[in-house]
């Protein structure tokens, strides 16, 4: 079972180690579900932690790699650890039957803007730069039907930004659907209408709080999701 306070504990232990060495801050833009629920108010506990490199080189993921590695190894043993063609990745666990925390740095090469898309937030007098809403919306909407498979947890994090009436960044759906945000969002829309109703709490359960909670989700967070997205349609030229 999830020990959520604990595991939020070395994930803000790991967050600080990142972003007080001055040899990486500046290269990492924190983003992810963990970051809309630690600036975002998002109402559901996220596990990862993920973060653009925001200057793109091979000197630079060789040292981000090195630092992780060297962070992570305070808090428990690196189950895995590598660099590939697209990703730094390492995945800790910090004991007994805890949940691992991975941690993923996207190095694929970005647009020339792709500063802009952060700005400086302060988690607990620590600074760090965050991704800006409509980044993390496109971002989510774009991981939707783009993972190998379903995480409902998207659809989830979805709603919570539409009900919110986030922006959704144009660019960022260009780039990585190679589609305008209209036609992108019918592809999302059909995407949800084929999730089962049994697969709806799939890894979303432990995540959030509450029975009460949960059986919103399993009874209308699909049916919600498609208005709110249909709704967003509504209002695109």
């Amino acid at each position: 079972m999830l020990n959520k306070e604990k595991h939020q504990l070395i994930m803000g232990r790991i967050l600080k180690d990142i972003y007080t060495d001055v040899t990486i801050s500046s290269l990492l833009g924190f983003k992810g579900g963990t970051c809309a629920y630690l600036f975002y108010r998002l109402p559901r506990f996220s596990v990862d932690l993920d973060f653009d490199l925001l200057l793109i080189s091979e000197e630079n993921q060789k040292l981000v790699f090195e630092k992780l590695v060297s962070i992570m190894n305070k808090y428990g043993q690196i189950k895995d650890k590598y660099i590939k063609r697209f990703t730094v990745f390492a995945l800790l666990s910090y004991g007994g039957g805890d949940r691992n925390i991975k941690v993923e740095i996207n190095v694929r090469k970005s647009a020339a803007n792709i500063r802009d898309r952060y700005e400086l937030k302060e988690y607990l007098g620590l600074a760090m730069l965050a991704a800006k809403k409509d980044y993390l919306f496109a971002g989510k909407l774009s991981a939707l039907t783009l993972r190998k498979e379903t995480a409902v947890r998207d659809i989830y994090d979805i709603h919570y930004f539409a009900e919110n009436n986030w922006d959704i960044n144009a660019e960022v759906i260009r780039e990585r659907t190679g589609k305008n945000t209209k036609e992108y969002l019918a592809d999302c829309l059909a995407f949800i209408e084929k999730v089962k109703d049994g697969q709806i709490l799939q890894g979303l359960g432990e995540l959030i709080e509450g029975e009460k909670e949960k059986t919103w989700v399993r009874n209308h967070l699909k049916a919600d999701s498609i208005f709110m997205l249909k709704n967003y349609l509504s209002v695109l030229k």
